[in-house]
């Protein structure tokens, strides 16, 4: 048995979802250009600065938790099960998932969810996932430590995600937006019975790129382009390997390039920012959380007011100047299966070791259960491993 969904796409007109709502009357008479403080209908969220990852409180079916908000998830929920941890009876079944690698298969099922948070209410149908047990060292990311509330899963319109004061909530009367400091941005809803995504436009280097809005990936800006990666330039640092974590487990065998010299024009500002472009098979372009916090965002995807060409119901704002930095490390290292992996490396003529080697040593002591952490922490940040002496197989 397979699970066939078939894909239905929208502009950002129409209403989204079948979506059962009870929500909040925001009552609130406050200006979002300041952002004032309230007590109600209010999330509160944490950018984890160990994982980059947007955690908050929520309750789903009726259980109260730690939630990662991942707004590139397509499924309401998305709860994570072990052999040992699956509930009796619950069947789960092999199929391809959407995400990053648009080629991993994992094993779901479908299960309908509440969920419910300070600002609404949202009975949908959500997915467990079944995942092998798997190790993971303190500071390495791992989406399957929380249960994920999806794009979906946070139903309600208009709101605001603030990341000026880490806060979400909705607005009762978009009237009140300043539009002096928000700046209208295109975005597209691509949207199912049992899905939907949000995209939105960037201009890199002179042209637009689609990006799906994803807080679930912790990293900046992914673009497909082989021809990018194929002829890359001298500033240009190139890799190979995996170029992260997918929902479903590593991304496959790819060569991709992080490239500094980028030209990011968005919400009516330029800035040169690095971008990573992907050499092979994505199922979307991708703008991150490490972008998508340098902006403060309202959020309207259920409904358009006006058809007029003008209309725009996302805005933007930018709210931090810092420097998104160049990774310094030559080998992207894993501890997913319980062993030291090599996940990627540099590629520049000086590359000892080769992906998927697993590290049985480091000078002279054995990678054990007790010391895998210890060793991880150790390696993954160093630019240069000449002072290790490094044993692989």
């Amino acid at each position: 048995m397979f699970l066939v969904v078939a894909v239905a796409m929208t502009s950002c007109n129409g209403r989204i979802g079948y979506a059962i709502h009870a929500m909040k009357i925001d009552n609130h008479m406050r200006s979002y250009n300041v952002n004032d403080e309230v007590e109600d209908d209010t999330i509160r969220f944490v950018i984890s600065k160990a994982r980059n990852q947007m955690l908050m409180k929520a309750e789903v079916n009726g259980v109260e938790d730690t939630v990662l908000y991942d707004s590139g998830a397509a499924s309401a929920v998305f709860q994570f099960y072990t052999d040992k941890t699956q509930p009796k009876g619950m069947k789960f079944y092999r199929v391809p998932i959407t995400g990053a690698d648009k080629t991993t298969k994992a094993r779901l099922t479908m299960i309908p969810v509440q969920v419910k948070t300070p600002m609404c209410v949202v009975e949908h149908l959500g997915n467990a996932m079944l995942v092998p047990e798997s190790h993971s060292c303190d500071n390495e990311p791992s989406i399957s430590d929380y249960t994920v509330i999806g794009f979906p899963g946070l139903d309600v319109s208009p709101y605001a995600i603030d990341f000026t004061r880490n806060q979400m909530y909705r607005i009762g009367d978009k009237s009140l937006i300043d539009t002096a400091e928000y700046v209208p941005v295109k975005c597209r809803v691509e949207n199912t019975i049992y899905t939907t995504q949000m995209f939105v436009y960037l201009v890199i280097n002179g042209v637009e790129y689609e990006c799906i809005f994803d807080t679930g990936n912790s990293g900046g800006i992914l673009i497909q382009d082989a021809q990018r990666v194929e002829s890359h330039s001298n500033v240009d640092k190139l890799y190979e390997g995996s170029y992260g974590k997918a929902i479903g487990g590593v991304t496959d065998m790819q060569r991709f390039v992080i490239a500094p010299e980028n030209t990011v024009e968005f919400a009516g500002q330029a800035e040169a920012i690095p971008v990573m472009y992907i050499e092979g098979d994505l199922a979307f372009n991708n703008v991150g959380l490490q972008y998508i916090k340098r902006f403060d965002w309202i959020i309207d995807h259920r409904y358009n007011p006006s058809t007029e060409e003008e209309s725009h119901f996302v805005y933007a704002r930018p709210h931090v100047s810092d420097t998104m930095k160049m990774p310094k490390a030559r080998y992207g290292i894993s501890t997913s299966d319980g062993t030291l992996k090599i996940l990627n490396r540099r590629i520049d003529g000086n590359e000892k070791f080769k992906v998927g080697d697993q590290i049985v040593s480091v000078n002279g002591e054995r990678i054990t259960e007790e010391n895998i952490c210890h060793y991880y922490d150790l390696l993954k940040e160093a630019e240069d491993w000449s002072g290790f002496e490094i044993r692989v197989k």
